[in-house]
């Protein structure tokens, strides 16, 4: 007989697929300028491989056992070019799954107002703030994308007992702008500060 009370008292539930997901961690990064709350954003080298010359938050890839909060905290360090005493993790945020099988773990973080925002390198081309007021007051543009399900071509539709021409659905999922200045906030990054916002002001 099976002991499920034993086996499962202290399980942590996972997602199922998950595997089969790119796991990575950002820093939601405000710092405070002259008394004013800002998001700090960078715009992304235009010599990477992935998502060139897009601004996002910073962040990257969890390596193989590291902790998704470490992992924020060590891209944050290497891309901002900081030590991590001028970073203060405040709380892991809500997680965004994104419709690119990604699943990433948002950490809000207040960073130190000395710290250096000058900098360019090899996957920051810079850095730039935008006040959280902006955030608050702007509604964002909203496009709806949707995703095509392709079956395998040898899926077996005769042992399912169902037809070639079988309706999969097509999901679909907002894509979001913010325009600031001359910066385009987009996709996951703003999606992630309008989040962010919205539950803020449900709290308050």
């Amino acid at each position: 007989m099976v002991d499920f009370d034993t086996i499962f008292k202290e399980y942590v539930p996972m997602l199922i697929g998950a595997d089969n997901f790119v796991h990575a961690s950002v820093v939601v990064p405000i710092i405070y300028i002259d008394g004013i709350c800002n998001f700090i954003f960078e715009v992304r080298s235009s010599s990477l491989k992935h998502q060139p010359g897009e601004v996002s938050f910073p962040g990257g890839k969890i390596e193989f056992g590291e902790k998704a909060e470490d992992t924020a905290i060590r891209e944050f360090c290497e891309e901002i070019m900081c030590s991590s005493d001028k970073l203060r993790i405040i709380s892991e945020i809500d997680t965004y799954l994104s419709p690119s099988r990604a699943l990433i773990h948002c950490f809000l973080a207040e960073v130190d107002s000395s710290i250096n925002l000058n900098i360019k390198n090899c996957e920051v081309e810079s850095v730039f703030c935008v006040p959280l007021k902006y955030f608050i007051e702007t509604e964002p543009e909203k496009y709806t994308n949707r995703l095509a399900v392709v079956p395998d071509e040898e899926f077996p539709y005769n042992r399912m007992n169902i037809s070639e021409s079988y309706k999969w659905g097509s999901p679909s999922y907002p894509v979001y702008f913010y325009e600031y200045e001359d910066k385009l906030i987009w996709g996951i990054t703003a999606n992630i500060a309008r989040n962010f916002v919205k539950k803020l002001d449900s709290m308050l």
